[in-house]
């Protein structure tokens, strides 16, 4: 066993995309990934030919490994983000994880002075939504002098959708029924404002797919609110859907079928909802990921309404999903600038606090996720 520069923890389709590009970028020395399941591990070493670990998290072995990294990179469930993160602090190594939740980013952030003294860089929240597109936000938004409004809308969907949802998963179904369910987090009139999933629909178009809607769900905003609260008056984030989505799903949710009441030992509707949702909706169709984010404002003293949009395609030749590229990849990348020293913050942040947008437009490009601006 010898010294990586990046400890990456879960072999998952997260993971294995991390070490994708972490492959791909340092090659197949700068890296270790530690999974409990030996298959993962396996089919992972098999493909890339990298050094894999079958641990359980629980294992003192990853203390060690975790010590001997310059970086750790969590890409597993976000209940383990918390404890890896100190662990990586007491390590004294920078660490990234996917994030997703905002309770326990909260919790992360509190040990701020810690990472600090530590001297490493720790930021939650490196995946899509919350992490690349808020990065987008916050780097659009720093080109006006003022900004009335920013807006981001993203969403992952397969490219041939069959009635009535038009929906593949193409992450957690726990995730998805949070994003559906909880308050999202909003500025209106420049102040944070707690409102309701699913509203607000608005229809939308992209060059090559068609027409859409978009409507909101929590946590995509990420710390977006907190930063610019006071200076734009009004900010959101909506998930994008192939249009009738949202009154379907909205439907489901007001007959109760995502309560987390048992209605027999062990069972909750929402068990069962989220059984039903793997079951049915987990096709292994190509998906594509859409990001837009707007921002309207003054530049100069004129008016100026900006945007930037993604169009990302499933990846045939590695066989690696739009959703794996475009929440895998930055995370990939921002921990590399964070070792490189291209980001010298210090302390626990999230991305759009201190990640530079036009380095990772600019990285994201070498890797085909292509950045259009307008």
């Amino acid at each position: 066993m010898t010294q990586k520069t990046f400890t990456v923890l879960g072999a998952g389709m997260m993971g294995r995309a991390v070490a994708f590009d972490l492959v791909q970028s340092r090659g197949k020395d700068c890296l270790a990934v530690i999974d409990a399941n030996k298959a993962a591990c396996d089919s992972l070493e098999n493909w890339l030919g990298i050094e894999t670990h079958n641990l359980d998290a629980k294992d003192p072995a990853i203390d060690e490994l975790i010590r001997d990294s310059a970086a750790v990179i969590v890409a597993l469930p976000y209940g383990f983000n918390l404890q890896f993160m100190k662990k990586a602090i007491a390590a004294g190594a920078h660490f990234c994880d996917l994030g997703g939740n905002d309770d326990i980013v909260s919790s992360q952030l509190a040990l701020d002075s810690d990472a600090e003294k530590a001297d490493v860089l720790c930021l939650p929240d490196c995946g899509l939504a919350p992490g690349m597109a808020d990065v987008l936000g916050a780097h659009l938004a720093r080109q006006f002098d003022s900004v009335g409004e920013l807006t981001i809308r993203v969403g992952g969907l397969p490219q041939n959708p069959e009635p009535p949802l038009n929906y593949q998963l193409v992450f957690s179904v726990g995730g998805l029924i949070n994003e559906y369910k909880e308050k999202c987090k909003v500025l209106r009139n420049g102040e944070i404002t707690l409102v309701d999933p699913m509203e607000e629909v608005e229809n939308l178009e992209f060059d090559g797919i068609g027409k859409l809607e978009a409507f909101t769900t929590s946590g995509g905003a990420a710390w977006l609110p907190e930063i610019f609260r006071g200076k734009i008056n009004k900010l959101d984030y909506k998930t994008i859907r192939y249009p009738g989505h949202a009154i379907i799903f909205n439907s489901i949710l007001k007959l109760g079928l995502a309560d987390e009441n048992e209605i027999a030992p062990g069972i909750t509707p929402r068990k069962v909802l989220e059984g039903q949702i793997m079951k049915n909706l987990s096709g292994n169709d190509e998906d594509l990921v859409l990001v837009r984010v707007t921002a309207t404002g003054i530049v100069g003293g004129n008016a100026e309404t900006r945007n930037l949009d993604i169009i990302d395609r499933y990846d045939r030749k590695n066989k690696i999903t739009a959703m794996m590229r475009t929440t895998a990849y930055p995370t990939s990348i921002i921990a590399q600038m964070i070792v490189d020293g291209r980001i010298t913050e210090r302390g626990v942040k999230t991305p759009e606090m201190c990640v530079p947008g036009d380095a990772l437009i600019e990285e994201m490009a070498k890797r085909e996720i292509i950045t259009r601006s307008y």
